[in-house]
């Protein structure tokens, strides 16, 4: 049961699917008035038989079950698939407005093999200067690479604190869990997604700050570009 709807197969959804743009219409099929990605996500896959991935929670024929985490309600939003001059277009009604995606291909994808996934094999190699505990001070986009300033700190974080170990070894607390993982000079190594994050630390105003991609769903699942994490080092 799918929040309480059979499973009815659509073999025409199955495979992977590229966001192309929306229409300001919860509606309309039609590929006219196409705005540009709105960022929700870049790729929609639909396994085999309905299996669940990141924030997808499923589907039956018509409809795709979103779930953003947490105590958040599971979301049912309807598609249709239409064609146009040979190719297969997916509308993902959503409250406010129809994301549309075209088909790349028809590939039956399963979960544990599915996503965009980093070497994690690699060597240790030491970086003294980030060794010790930072904690959490600012997220967002590509833009905070330039943009980040002190005064722009922020509280309540997901990822709150992370500490470098000598021998490589790694922690990160969250909210509600904590990860040991590896590091390498440059890189945190995720085991548990298996991404190699990429991290730089630069001195502003006199104190350190250590800047991170964060690789998690929208990276891997999404086909999105990393965001990053700030953090201030702990003294």
């Amino acid at each position: 049961m799918l929040n309480g709807m059979e499973f009815i197969n659509d073999e025409a959804a199955i495979g992977k699917w590229k966001n192309i743009g929306w229409i300001d219409d919860t509606k309309g099929l039609s590929l006219e008035h196409l705005s540009d990605k709105s960022g929700e996500f870049e790729d929609l896959y639909f396994l085999p038989n309905s299996e669940d991935y990141w924030i997808f929670e499923g589907w039956t024929k018509g409809i795709l079950l979103i779930h953003y985490g947490g105590d958040e309600p599971v979301l049912t939003y309807r598609y249709d698939i239409h064609s146009f001059e040979g190719k297969a277009y997916l509308f993902l009604k959503l409250d406010d407005k129809t994301e549309v995606f075209v088909k790349e291909n028809s590939n039956r994808y399963q979960k544990a093999t599915l996503g965009n996934h980093d070497n994690i094999d690699m060597p240790f190699a030491d970086d003294d200067k980030v060794i010790g505990k930072w904690v959490s001070v600012g997220f967002g986009g590509s833009e905070l690479l330039e943009n980040f300033s002190p005064d722009m700190k922020s509280d309540g974080l997901y990822l709150k604190s992370i500490e470098f170990f000598a021998d490589g070894k790694l922690t990160q607390k969250y909210m509600d869990d904590v990860w040991h993982d590896r590091w390498t000079k440059g890189f945190v190594l995720n085991s548990h997604r298996t991404t190699a994050a990429s991290y730089e630390i630069r001195e502003i105003n006199g104190s350190d700050y250590l800047f991170m991609e964060w690789k998690m769903g929208n990276y891997i699942y999404g086909g999105m570009k990393p965001d990053y994490y700030v953090f201030a080092r702990v003294k």
